[in-house]
C-alpha cells in the first residue's frame, strides 16, 4: 500500500471531531424525583435501542470523515501478480514522436522521421486486446495529436500519417510531462508505458536542465500506475559525399519600400559537413525564382561558410516573401533539406508619409532646418515618389498631426510639452519611427530630463556637451564609414573611399548611449570614435517603433553633409530604417508569434461575400484553414494554432499576408548525439531505458510488468457517498424515535 498524496492522511485527525462534539454537547442537569414520572419513563429496551442508534450514528460520522481523508490521500494497492493470466494484462501506451528538424535527416533512402513512423506502425500492430494508445508530437510545444487514449489504434495511425514535417526544435521533457498528464487523467489499465521515438540528438533531451528532470521523476512517482519509459533512437547515416548546407543570417537592406524600390538581400551559406559543399543559391520572390539570380556557392569546406548577395526590384503593392534557397537539384546531395532556405517579408507600400518638424524655419530658400532633408526625401518632379513629406512648426505638433505619418523628424526642436511627449509615445506604440536632430536651439537639459529619463525614456542616448560652434564653419569631425553597421547603412560605408567619409561636421553633440537591460546601439561613429548615430527600439511592447538620434543637424549650418553625393541615399535609408516596423511590429507582415500560439491577421478590405475560412500555407507546404471572425465592418482571419516555425501565408481577398512563427531566442540546436553518460544520468532512479535497436519491441508484452498498482480512491469516494446516505438515514430514524420533527432533525437552526 502506498499513497500518492500522503500529507492528506493528516485529515484522519478529523475522526475525533464527532467525539469531541458529543462530549461537549452532553448537558449535566439535576435529577428531581417526582412520582408521576414513573408513568412517562421509557422502558429499558427502548432506552437501549436509542443508545445503540446514538453510537451507530457517531461511528458512521467518524467513518465518513475517515473515508474522505483516505480518498484525498489517493492510496494505491500494489500486488506482485498482475490482473491477467500469468501477470500480463492490458496497458495504456503513449507514443511520443520527436518533431525537431533533425528528424528530417536523410540517408540510405530513408529519414529518421520515416523510420520513427515505421516503428510506431509496427508497434501499434503488436498491441494486445484492451491496450489503449495515444500519440504526442514533441515540438517546441508538446501537443496530443490523436485524441484521448483509445483502444482503437486507428486514430493513432491517422495522426502518424498526418504528422507535419519536422522543423524547429523539440522539448522532450515537456512531452514526457504531457504523456504523464494523459496517463493520469485518462488511464484505466493497471499497466502504463511511454515510448519516445527520436533521432538520438542531444538537444531535444535538454540534459543540462537537471531541475526539470527532478520534477519529472517526482511527477512520475505520483502517478497511480507509474509507466515504464523507453527511448528508441532512429538515427540515419548520411550518404557518402553529402554535405549539410544551410541558409542563415538572411537580411534585407529595406523591409519597407515604395513601388519600384530596389533592395539588397544578403545571406550566409554554412556547411555542417561531412563533405565539401558545392551548390547554387537562388533568390525567390513569392515562391518564384528571380531570373538571373542564381549564384554558385562553393566549394565550402566542412564547418565553413560563404556569403551570398542579391538585388531585386519590387513593383507590386503588398507584402512579398523574399527567400534565399539552395537549389535542390545538382551539386552536393544534402542530408537535411529543412534548413536549405530562409525567408523574410518585404512590404511594398505607397509613398512613405514623413512629418518634418522644423525648429528653425529659414527666411530664405534652403536655409531652414529641414529644407535639405525635404529636398532629399521628396525631390520635386519625381515621377514615382518614395516619400511624401509635410512640414509643421513645433507648436503644431500634437496627436492629430501624428495619425498618418510613419516617421517623425524633430529637427532642432527646443523642447516637447507633456502633451507632445504623449503624442510621440503614441506614434512609437503604433510601430512608427522617430529621428531626433539636435541643433543650436535644443534645450539639452529638457530633452535629457523628459525624453531620456536616465535610460528609461524613449530617447536612445543622453545628449552631452557640444563640440565646436555652428557659426564658425570649422570642421571638428567627420563620419567614419567603416563604423557603419546594419543592412541599411552598412553598404554606404563599403568601398575604398565612401563619399560620406569626406563630409565635414562644424559641430556635434557628445552622445552617451543608454545601457542597462535594453542598451542602445551605435550604428555609425565619427572619426574621433564618438557616436554619430545611436538608435534602439523604444521601451514598451515588442511592437514599439525605433528611435534614432544623430549627433547634429542635417542643414548647412551643421556641416557639408547636404552637399555630399551620398546625402540623399543616407537620409532615405535612415528614414526607411525607422519606418520598418520589423519583426513584432503591429504594421509588420513578419510579426512574430511563438509555436502553439494563435495567429490573427486583419482582413482589409473585408468583402461582404467573404466566406467562413481562408486558406493558409504553412512553412512545410501544407494548406490549412483559418476561421474568419467578423465584428461589425471589421474582419480577421484566425489560425487557432501554429506549431511549425517559419513563414505562414494567409491568402486574403486583398492579397497575401504573412506571419512568422519563431522559436524563443537562444543558442542554436546542438546536432550532436546524446552521450552514454548523459543517457545513464537521465535514466538513473526511475524506469527510463534507451535503445538503438529499431527492430526490437522496446516494451514487449511478454516482459514482466512488475507489481500491479491499483488506485483505491474512487472506491473510497463511493464508500464515503454510501456512508453519507447511511448517516442521513440514521439521523432521521433517531429523530423519529425521539419524536423530533423531521425538519428539525435535518437542521433546527434553519
Amino acid at each position: 500500500m502506498s499513497f500518492a498524496n500522503a500529507a492528506m492522511l493528516l485529515g484522519l485527525l478529523g475522526v475525533a471531531i464527532p467525539v469531541l462534539i458529543h462530549l461537549l454537547s452532553r448537558r449535566r442537569v439535576p435529577t428531581i424525583a417526582w412520582g408521576a414520572m414513573q408513568f412517562l419513563e421509557l422502558g429499558r429496551k427502548a432506552r437501549a435501542r436509542l443508545r445503540l442508534d446514538d453510537w451507530l450514528l457517531l461511528a458512521c460520522r467518524m467513518l465518513l470523515l475517515a473515508l474522505v481523508a483516505l480518498a484525498a490521500s489517493r492510496p494505491i494497492w500494489s500486488s506482485g501478480v498482475g490482473p491477467g493470466l500469468g501477470g500480463a494484462g492490458p496497458r495504456d501506451l503513449v507514443l511520443v514522436v520527436d518533431a525537431s528538424a533533425g528528424m528530417a535527416r536523410r540517408g540510405g533512402g530513408t529519414s529518421s522521421m520515416a523510420e520513427a513512423r515505421r516503428i510506431a506502425g509496427e508497434f501499434l500492430g503488436r498491441l494486445a486486446r484492451g491496450d489503449a494508445v495515444a500519440v504526442v508530437r514533441a515540438g517546441t510545444r508538446a501537443k496530443p495529436i490523436s485524441g484521448p487514449l483509445s483502444v482503437d489504434p486507428a486514430p493513432a495511425r491517422a495522426a502518424l500519417d498526418d504528422l507535419a514535417a519536422p522543423s524547429g526544435s523539440a522539448d522532450l521533457p515537456s512531452a514526457l510531462a504531457e504523456a504523464f498528464r494523459i496517463l493520469d487523467e485518462q488511464g484505466r489499465n493497471p499497466a502504463a508505458e511511454v515510448v519516445v521515438l527520436t533521432d538520438g540528438s542531444r538537444a531535444p533531451w535538454r540534459p543540462d536542465d537537471r531541475g526539470r528532470w527532478r520534477l519529472l521523476r517526482d511527477l512520475h512517482g505520483q502517478l497511480p500506475s507509474p509507466p515504464r519509459i523507453a527511448a528508441v533512437s532512429t538515427p540515419v547515416e548520411p550518404d557518402p559525399g553529402s554535405a549539410d548546407g544551410s541558409v542563415v543570417d538572411l537580411r534585407a537592406s529595406r523591409r519597407l519600400v515604395a513601388p519600384g524600390g530596389t533592395i539588397v538581400v544578403g545571406a550566409t551559406v554554412r556547411n555542417r559537413g561531412p563533405a565539401s559543399l558545392e551548390r547554387s543559391a537562388q533568390l525567390r520572390i513569392d515562391g518564384e525564382g528571380v531570373p538571373g539570380s542564381t549564384r554558385a556557392v562553393g566549394p565550402v569546406p566542412p564547418g565553413g561558410s560563404a556569403p551570398v548577395e542579391f538585388r531585386a526590384t519590387l513593383d507590386d503593392l503588398g507584402a512579398h516573401a523574399v527567400t534565399v534557397r539552395l537549389a535542390p537539384d545538382g551539386g552536393t546531395p544534402d542530408p537535411l533539406p529543412t534548413d536549405d532556405e530562409e525567408s523574410l517579408v518585404v512590404e511594398v507600400a505607397e509613398a512613405l508619409p514623413v512629418l518634418l518638424v522644423d525648429g528653425e524655419p529659414g527666411l530664405e530658400p534652403m536655409t531652414g532646418e529641414v529644407d535639405f532633408l525635404r529636398a532629399a526625401l521628396a525631390p520635386r518632379g519625381e515621377q514615382a515618389p518614395q516619400v511624401q513629406t509635410s512640414v509643421i512648426p513645433p507648436d503644431a505638433l500634437d496627436g492629430e498631426s501624428l495619425e498618418q505619418p510613419r516617421v517623425l523628424v524633430l529637427a532642432n526642436v527646443d523642447r516637447l510639452t507633456p502633451a507632445q511627449q504623449d503624442a510621440v509615445l503614441g506614434l512609437l506604440d503604433r510601430g512608427g519611427g522617430v529621428l531626433v536632430l539636435p541643433g543650436d536651439r535644443t534645450d539639452v537639459d529638457s530633452w535629457n530630463r523628459d525624453a531620456f529619463r536616465d535610460a528609461r525614456g524613449w530617447l536612445p542616448a543622453r545628449i552631452g556637451p557640444l563640440r565646436g560652434r555652428f557659426l564658425d564653419r570649422e570642421p571638428v569631425a567627420r563620419p567614419s564609414p567603416p563604423s557603419f553597421e546594419g543592412p541599411a547603412l552598412g553598404p554606404l560605408g563599403s568601398g575604398e573611399s565612401p563619399p560620406l567619409g569626406s563630409a565635414s561636421l562644424f559641430a556635434s553633440f557628445l552622445l552617451e548611449p543608454a545601457g542597462g537591460d535594453d542598451p542602445a546601439g551605435v550604428s555609425a561613429r565619427l572619426d574621433s570614435g564618438e557616436p554619430w548615430l545611436v538608435d534602439r527600439k523604444a521601451p514598451g511592447s515588442p511592437g514599439s517603433g525605433r528611435v534614432a538620434l544623430l549627433a547634429g543637424p542635417l542643414d548647412a549650418e551643421g556641416g557639408t553633409l547636404p552637399a555630399n553625393p551620398d546625402f540623399v541615399p543616407f537620409v532615405r535609408e535612415l528614414v526607411f530604417l525607422l519606418a520598418d516596423p520589423g519583426d513584432g511590429g503591429p504594421g509588420s507582415d513578419a510579426s512574430i508569434a511563438r509555436p502553439g500560439e494563435p495567429i490573427a491577421v486583419p482582413i482589409d478590405p473585408a468583402p461582404e461575400a467573404l466566406g467562413s475560412a481562408v486558406p493558409v500555407r504553412t512553412p512545410s507546404g501544407r494548406v490549412v484553414s483559418a476561421a474568419v471572425e467578423r465584428e461589425g465592418d471589421a474582419a480577421l482571419a484566425r489560425l487557432a494554432e501554429a506549431d511549425e516555425p517559419g513563414l505562414y501565408r494567409f491568402d486574403l481577398p486583398g492579397g497575401p499576408r504573412y506571419r512568422r512563427v519563431a522559436t524563443p531566442d537562444g543558442p542554436p540546436p546542438d546536432p550532436s548525439p546524446l552521450s552514454p553518460d548523459e543517457a545513464d544520468a537521465l535514466a538513473e532512479g526511475w524506469p527510463l531505458s534507451f535503445s538503438t535497436d529499431v527492430e526490437a519491441d522496446p516494451l514487449p508484452s511478454s516482459a514482466p510488468p512488475g507489481r500491479s498498482r491499483r488506485p483505491l480512491w474512487r472506491g473510497l469516494l463511493l464508500a464515503a457517498l454510501a456512508g453519507l446516505c447511511l448517516e442521513v438515514w440514521l439521523t432521521r430514524r433517531l429523530a423519529l424515535r425521539r419524536g423530533i420533527p423531521a425538519a428539525e432533525a435535518r437542521g433546527g437552526d434553519e
